[in-house]
C-alpha cells in the first residue's frame, strides 16, 4: 500500500449547503477550458520529452503519512478511524488506482449506506443519497472548503474528476454540531492530489473514450507543490430510453478538462497551504447540452501558541456556473461563496481535546433573467474529546446565525465503550439541520407556479445510532451499525400553486454491515445495507432509494506491483415517479494492473461483464459491457 503524503494540518471549515447539477452561464474573452486544454498539451509534450528521467528533490518536508487508518473529518481533528465514533470510511489514492474506474462514482457506490442514480452516462446530472436522506443532505468539502451550490443545494459529483482526487473520507451520520447546514445524512470531504512525483496516464475505452491526465511538481526543505491536469472526451450513448420524456437516440457525449494546485510552505511560526481545483465540462443530454464550469480555492496557516494548543485559519472560495440549452430555451444559474474558517485545539493533563472555532460565509446566487440574492451565516462550535479508561466520550455543540432564515442549535452526544480488546460497542444520539436553498426561497417559478418561498424555516433532523465493532489481527474486522433518523420541517412545493413550504417529514432507518480482511497479498472487503425510508405524510418510501445493497471486491497483489480484483455490486428494487418500481440489478467488474517495466504499466477494467440491461432511473440508460486500457508512467 502506498501512503499518502498530507501536511500536518486539522480539517475545519463552516457550515452550510451544496450544489445541484446543470448549467453555467458563458462569459466573453478566452475560455477556462481552452487555457486548460492548452496546459494539458504542453504537459503532454513535457512528459515525452522527459521520458523516463526524474524531477530530482531536496529535503523532504517535515510531514506525516496520513494512512488509510488516519482521518479527520469526523471530529475534525486527527485520529485513527477505530478510535473514531461515528461510521466512516476511507478510499485512498491506492484504493483508487486498484480499482482502474472512470469516475469517482464507481468507488462511492460500493461503500455502505450510499445510493447512486445517475440519469444516463459519464457526466449525467447525478444524485447521492446518504443513509436514505435527500442529495442535498450531504455536506460536501474539498480540501476543507464547502463546495454544494448556494442555488441548489447538492454538489455536482457528475463533473469532479477522478485524477484530481487524493483520498476520500465519508461519515454516515449528522455532524451539525461540528460543521453547521447539510450534514443530516453525513459527510464527504475529498482531498485533492498533493503528491509532487511525476506521472501521466492515458486511457482509450468503449464508447469511444479517450482520456490523458498527468502531473508533477517539486518538494524543497520548505516548501511543496504539485500540479495536476487531466482531459476526458467521451462519446457516451443516448441518456433516454424510449420511456423517457425527452427521448432522442444519439449518443450524448462527454467532455471534461481540470486543473489542479495544491501546495505549502513552511515557516518558523508555522505553515501555510494553499489549493486551487478548476473544471469545465460540457455534458450532452436528450434534447440539450450544458456546461458546466467550477472553481475552487482555498488558503490557510496552521500554527501552535503553545505546545498544548494549535490552531488553524482557512479562507475559501468557490465559483459555479451553469448554463443550459434545452434547444427552444436556455437557462442559467450562478452561485459564489466566500468563508473563513478558524479552529482550537487544546489539550488538557489528562489527554482531553478541547476544540472550538467560528466560522462565516456570505454566498450568493442568481437565475438568468431572474433573481439574484445573498446571504450571511456566522457559526461557533465546541467539542470535548475524554477518554476514561475504557470509556470514549465526545460533546459537541454548535450555533448558527443566518441572515435569512434565523439561528439554529445542534448538539451531540458520542459513547464508546471497549468490551475487551477485539470487540467495542458505540453509541451516539445528534442533531442537524439544512437551511433553504436560494432557489427555495426566491425563485419566481414558471408563470406563479412552483415559486420560491423567503419564510421557509431550516429541515431539521434528529439521529440515534448504535453499533458494534471487532478487530482480530489475523482474521480482519467487522463492524454494524443500526441508526434511526427522523426529519421534520422537510421543503416540499405543496402549497398554493405548488409553492415551497415546510410541510414534509420522513423517518430513515437502517443496518449497515461490513467486514474487510487483508492476507497475504489478498485483499477483501464486503459490505450489506438494509434500509427503510418512508414519507410520513403519504406512508410511501422515498423516491429511488432501494431497501437493501451490497457489494463485494477482492483484490491479489504480486510481488512485482501488479495486481488484479473483481467487483460485484447489487441493488434492490426501488420506487420511481408515478409509483413505478424498477427491477433490482447486479453487476460485476474486473480491473488488473501488469507492471511490465520499472515505472512503467498498463491497466484494464471491464464493467458489467454480464451486460446487464437495467435503469437507474425510469427512462434512463446504463452503461452496458464496456472495456477500458490505460498505459500509465509512475516513476
Amino acid at each position: 500500500m502506498h501512503p499518502v503524503t498530507v501536511l500536518r494540518r486539522a480539517t475545519w471549515v463552516c457550515g452550510f449547503l451544496p450544489a445541484l447539477s446543470p448549467q453555467p452561464i458563458t462569459g466573453a474573452g478566452v475560455r477556462f477550458g481552452d487555457i486548460m486544454r492548452s496546459i494539458v498539451k504542453s504537459c503532454t509534450l513535457l512528459f515525452l520529452a522527459t521520458g523516463c528521467s526524474r524531477l530530482l528533490f531536496a529535503e523532504q518536508l517535515e510531514t506525516y503519512e496520513l494512512k488509510p487508518n488516519l482521518v479527520v473529518t469526523p471530529s475534525r481533528m486527527i485520529e485513527a478511524v477505530e478510535d473514531s465514533l461515528a461510521s466512516v470510511s476511507v478510499i485512498t489514492r491506492t484504493d483508487i488506482e486498484l480499482s482502474v474506474a472512470e469516475d469517482l462514482l464507481d468507488l462511492l457506490r460500493l461503500q455502505p449506506g450510499i445510493d447512486i442514480v445517475r440519469s444516463g452516462g459519464a457526466g449525467s446530472q447525478t444524485s447521492i443519497f446518504m443513509r436514505g436522506s435527500n442529495s442535498n443532505h450531504i455536506l460536501v468539502l474539498i480540501d476543507g472548503v464547502r463546495v454544494s451550490s448556494a442555488n441548489t443545494g447538492a454538489y455536482v459529483w457528475e463533473q469532479l474528476p477522478l485524477n484530481q482526487v487524493e483520498r476520500v473520507e465519508i461519515v454516515r451520520g449528522p455532524k451539525g454540531s461540528l460543521y453547521g447546514s447539510d450534514s443530516i445524512g453525513g459527510v464527504i470531504q475529498v482531498f485533492t492530489r498533493s503528491n509532487p512525483d511525476p506521472y501521466a496516464r492515458l486511457t482509450i475505452g468503449s464508447y469511444s473514450t479517450g482520456e490523458f491526465e498527468g502531473g508533477l511538481g517539486y518538494r524543497g526543505e520548505n516548501t511543496q507543490i504539485s500540479v495536476n491536469a487531466g482531459y476526458r472526451d467521451a462519446g457516451g450513448f443516448s441518456a433516454q430510453n424510449p420511456d423517457g420524456f425527452s427521448y432522442d437516440p444519439d449518443d450524448d457525449g462527454y467532455r471534461n478538462t481540470n486543473l489542479g494546485v495544491r501546495g505549502s510552505t513552511r515557516a518558523d511560526y508555522g505553515t501555510w497551504q494553499y489549493s486551487f481545483l478548476g473544471l469545465d465540462s460540457e455534458t450532452e443530454f436528450d434534447q440539450g447540452e450544458s456546461e458546466t464550469r467550477q472553481y475552487i480555492a482555498s488558503a490557510g496557516f496552521e500554527g501552535s501558541i503553545s505546545p498544548r494548543w494549535k490552531y488553524q485559519v482557512l479562507g475559501g472560495y468557490t465559483k459555479e456556473k451553469l448554463t443550459s440549452d434545452f434547444g427552444f430555451f436556455t437557462t442559467g444559474f450562478e452561485s459564489n461563496r466566500y468563508e473563513l474558517n478558524w479552529q482550537n485545539q487544546y489539550t488538557n493533563d489528562s489527554d482531553g481535546t478541547l476544540s472550538f472555532g467560528a466560522d462565516v460565509y456570505r454566498e450568493s446566487g442568481r437565475s438568468r433573467d431572474s433573481w439574484d440574492e445573498s446571504r450571511n451565516n456566522a457559526g461557533l462550535f465546541v467539542s470535548y474529546d475524554q477518554l476514561l479508561n475504557r470509556l470514549h466520550v465526545q460533546l459537541g455543540g454548535r450555533y448558527d446565525d443566518n441572515s435569512r432564515f434565523g439561528d439554529k442549535l445542534t448538539g451531540q452526544l458520542a459513547l464508546g465503550y471497549d468490551l475487551n480488546e477485539a470487540w467495542q460497542l458505540v453509541g451516539s444520539y445528534g442533531s442537524a439541520f439544512r437551511g433553504p436553498n436560494l432557489s427555495e426561497q426566491y425563485s419566481p417559478g414558471f408563470g406563479g407556479l412552483f415559486a420560491g418561498n423567503p419564510d421557509l424555516n431550516p429541515e431539521s433532523s434528529r439521529s440515534g445510532e448504535v453499533g458494534l465493532r471487532w478487530h482480530h489481527q489475523s482474521l480482519g474486522a467487522f463492524l454494524a451499525s443500526a441508526y434511526r433518523t427522523k426529519v421534520d420541517d422537510l421543503i416540499a412545493f405543496n402549497g398554493d400553486q405548488f409553492r415551497a413550504i415546510n410541510i414534509d417529514r420522513a423517518r430513515l432507518k437502517g443496518i449497515e454491515l461490513e467486514y474487510s480482511l487483508s492476507l497475504d497479498g489478498w485483499l477483501l472487503n464486503a459490505n450489506t445495507t438494509f434500509q427503510n425510508t418512508k414519507d410520513l405524510s403519504t406512508g410511501k418510501s422515498l423516491l429511488r432509494r432501494p431497501d437493501q445493497k451490497a457489494s463485494v471486491t477482492l483484490n491479489r497483489s504480486f510481488i512485482n506491483g501488479s495486481w488484479a480484483g473483481l467487483e460485484w455490486f447489487y441493488s434492490g428494487k426501488r420506487e420511481d415517479f408515478g409509483g413505478i418500481m424498477l427491477d433490482s440489478y447486479h453487476l460485476l467488474n474486473i480491473r488488473a494492473g501488469w507492471v511490465f517495466k520499472p515505472a512503467w504499466r498498463v491497466e484494464f477494467r471491464g464493467d458489467n461483464l454480464t451486460d446487464r440491461d437495467y435503469e437507474p432511473a425510469f427512462g434512463f440508460n446504463a452503461a452496458g459491457r464496456s472495456w477500458f486500457v490505460s498505459l500509465a508512467w509512475m516513476p
